[in-house]
């Protein structure tokens, strides 16, 4: 995006223009989740991989928002985000 501006060409008594806009590819998941099977009582750890670093992504659970709880913990490093379900019973199946 930093390449985006007015560039001009300067030819002597005549001068070219152009606008330049650079427009980002959207963010991709480049590595899915997969099924886990865990005892009840073990925490359970899910990720996925980006294809950017640091965007804004949020972890659903049966179409409902899952927030940073003592039940839950979500982490992002780079391209890596990550839900880690503490303590397991069969309602987080």
């Amino acid at each position: 995006k930093s390449d985006a501006g007015l560039y001009t060409c300067d030819i002597g008594t005549d001068v070219a223009k152009s606008k330049v806009s650079v427009q980002e590819k959207p963010t991709e998941v480049t590595k899915q989740l997969e099924n886990k099977t865990s005892p009840a009582g073990q925490d359970i750890s899910l990720s996925c991989e980006l294809s950017k670093a640091d965007v804004n992504i949020r972890w659903y659970k049966d179409g409902k928002a899952i927030r940073r709880s003592q039940k839950y913990d979500l982490q992002q490093e780079g391209t890596r985000a990550t839900l880690i379900i503490r303590d397991s019973t069969a309602k987080d199946s």
